[in-house]
């Protein structure tokens, strides 16, 4: 598979795991744990990062 290619899917992933846990964090679920949000940033700078030096 192209790399830009698994650098935006590696991001949109990173994207989803934000969501998730901001809707978790506003709908005052059960899971305040940090781990969804650092999971999730780390994927989208990692994956961006990927997608761009992708030649």
């Amino acid at each position: 598979m192209n790399s830009k290619i698994q650098g935006y899917i590696m991001a949109a992933i990173g994207f989803g795991f934000l969501v998730f846990s901001a809707a978790n964090y506003i709908s005052d679920g059960e899971n305040k744990t940090p781990a969804f949000l650092i999971m999730g940033l780390v994927f989208v700078v990692i994956g961006m990062k990927k997608a761009r030096n992708a030649r």
